[in-house]
């Protein structure tokens, strides 16, 4: 396995959860899970981001977000 299919099968694991780089960074590599998260999402994966500082850290955390499928006008019904 890769650690581009090791970070998007932790994703798909987590769908809606928030996760901190730093624990990314021990499934894609310590060096390049950034790189990974990207690889990730140029499968289709929809992975969000967002940072906050605490104290003098800034946190960057990631949420894969699941898509949604919406119906046809044939499957809705009337």
């Amino acid at each position: 396995m890769t650690y581009r299919d090791a970070v998007a099968e932790y994703f798909a694991d987590r769908p809606g959860q928030w996760i901190d780089g730093m624990v990314l960074s021990q499934v894609g590599g310590c060096y390049a899970w950034r790189s990974r998260v990207s690889d990730a999402r140029q499968t289709g994966m929809t992975i969000l981001n967002r940072q906050r500082k605490v104290g003098r850290r800034t946190v960057s955390e990631y949420c894969y977000v699941v898509p949604t499928v919406q119906p046809t006008l044939w499957e809705a019904g009337p």
